[in-house]
């Protein structure tokens, strides 16, 4: 069986490393110009986001990182290591990190930009489902979402 299917702990650095990949495994599809490739691009670059929202709890809850015994956590610690672990929630996730909206928000209100808001929607907007949709999106509207992921990626490290 090939390694990539083994559970694995990941550090902050595995997370991003990951987003990384898969960001350019969207952008790949999205130069294909296919419409049939539209949905891919879609479910690439919300886990993107996901994979740079779950970097940002492993930093916060370094305790994370490694084994942990989940019945031992307070009710606090298992959902994030749940989070972490075995959820897609996007926006639950950002709930959790209160100081990362904060530093988007303050960019947002001294440069202004709309990161934050554009974070919100997609967090809001994707979710894990997306990968059984039998729907065909237009690859227009993916690469507009991919560019917002790109504009978010550079602020979520």
């Amino acid at each position: 069986m090939a390694e990539i299917f083994a559970r694995t702990h990941l550090s902050p650095t595995q997370a991003r490393t990951v987003a990384q990949r898969r960001f350019e495994d969207a952008e790949w599809l999205r130069k294909s110009g296919e419409n049939a490739r539209a949905n891919g691009v879609f479910y690439l670059g919300g886990l993107v986001i996901e994979c740079l929202l779950k970097a940002a709890l492993l930093e916060r809850h370094p305790d994370m990182q490694r084994p942990v015994a989940v019945d031992t956590l307070s009710s606090t610690g298992r959902r994030v290591w749940n989070l972490i672990y075995r959820l897609h929630g996007l926006d639950e996730m950002l709930a959790f990190l209160p100081d990362l909206q904060k530093r988007l928000v303050e960019k947002d209100a001294k440069e202004r930009t709309n990161l934050f808001r554009t974070l919100k929607s997609i967090c809001a907007r994707w979710t894990i489902f997306a990968r059984y949709s039998p729907k065909t999106e237009v690859m227009k509207n993916a690469a507009d979402f991919l560019d917002q992921v790109r504009e978010l990626k550079e602020w979520l490290r």
